[in-house]
């Protein structure tokens, strides 16, 4: 079981050193991120994805040409979870 204001309190971190260190490579960043918890799950040229195992937190983060930040997406593992379901009528 999660402690919600603890992943809450994980997330702001999170959003404030993505968007702090926007437009700026990547590796700069990935160091702190491995320090707040994060674990890289995957990546490509243009993509990486990280979980954050004990608060519950799954993090994307889009990269332009030069492996610098683009855009992010942070959610929980329930909204992941949610997505992946398929839709029903």
């Amino acid at each position: 079981m999660v402690n919600k204001g603890r992943q809450l309190r994980t997330k702001r971190k999170t959003e404030r050193l993505i968007t702090g260190n926007c437009n700026l490579p990547l590796f700069g960043v990935q160091k702190e991120l491995a320090d707040l918890g994060f674990i890289e799950t995957g990546a490509d040229p243009m993509a990486i994805a990280m979980e954050h195992p004990k608060e519950e937190l799954y993090l994307e983060i889009w990269l332009d040409e030069s492996r610098c930040i683009h855009s992010y997406l942070l959610i929980t593992f329930e909204e992941k979870n949610k997505k992946l379901r398929k839709f029903r009528w």
